[in-house]
């Protein structure tokens, strides 16, 4: 009974918030691609920054303009754009986990995601989603969230881990299966609660079709995760820059790093040393 009540909730979701319904007026204006340059990442990261300001995750502007962290500028890390006419509309971070510096949440789920380390899980993290919120369709999210998935298969990553606000918890467990991963508690970089979720992507695809057992109907997100852009999206032509990110080069890091250094202050000795290595840090770490 339970898991029928699961798939009525996971089809209602994605019927009323027409998550799978792209209109055919955006195949041609649309575009999805890495940030490859130092410009995109910056125009990702203003968007971050606007959203979280205008939704209060940040109580004020940053002296930047920006919000990202130095997960976010990693050669690991890739991020990813959503353009309308050049416009930058849409953003999200997929970062990869690594042995120096980890991920963003281990900041306030270091044990949990310590557990599965210990498991042999290859874990990343989707972080510093953004959406203008003069285009907050649902439909938009998806192309994002099917093109870090796509990503992830590639890296051979086995779960994806996330923090929420607890009030957006329910969508994750119900439309991707998302597992609780560890319990609400303050997450003092974006002034609000969170709680850990946790998405097995090696079981995700056989889950999905034995809770539905049949019953999707018209558009399957099974469907759309799996099939070709094309198909998945039904526009005739999607234009898509997705062959393979390119990192930051050092000197880009550097950039980002001397304009936001108060970031990097809480990173230990083997970290530090990991991070100059990668680039020479344009300041004093402390």
């Amino acid at each position: 009974m339970a898991v029928k009540a699961l798939a009525e909730r996971h089809l209602a979701y994605l019927r009323r918030g027409r998550y799978l319904n792209l209109s055919r007026s955006w195949q041609n204006r649309l575009e999805i691609r890495w940030a490859d340059t130092l410009e995109d990442r910056w125009a990702a990261f203003s968007l971050v920054h606007d959203e979280y300001l205008r939704l209060g995750y940040i109580a004020r502007p940053t002296p930047s303009k920006m919000v990202y962290r130095l997960h976010h500028v990693l050669p690991t890390s890739a991020t990813l754009l959503l353009t309308d006419d050049s416009k930058v509309i849409g953003t999200l971070t997929h970062v990869l986990d690594t042995d120096p510096y980890g991920l963003p949440m281990d900041k306030i789920y270091h044990g949990e995601l310590q557990a599965l380390r210990r498991r042999g899980r290859r874990l990343a993290e989707l972080s510093a989603l953004a959406v203008r919120r003069d285009y907050c369709l649902q439909s938009l999210f998806m192309l994002l969230v099917r093109a870090a998935y796509g990503y992830a298969l590639e890296q051979q990553v086995t779960d994806f881990c996330i923090m929420v606000h607890p009030r957006h918890a329910p969508f994750y467990r119900t439309v991707f299966l998302f597992e609780d991963l560890g319990p609400e508690r303050p997450y003092f970089l974006v002034n609000a609660p969170a709680v850990a979720l946790r998405a097995d992507l090696l079981t995700f695809s056989k889950r999905l079709r034995d809770l539905l057992n049949g019953r999707e109907g018209h558009g399957s997100l099974d469907a759309f995760l799996h099939q070709p852009w094309e198909e998945a999206t039904g526009w005739r032509h999607v234009h898509r820059t997705l062959s393979a990110p390119q990192p930051l080069s050092a000197k880009d890091m550097q950039t980002l790093l001397a304009t936001e250094p108060a970031w990097v202050d809480d990173l230990d000795t083997f970290q530090r040393r990991s991070l100059n290595d990668l680039c020479r840090v344009p300041f004093r770490l402390h």
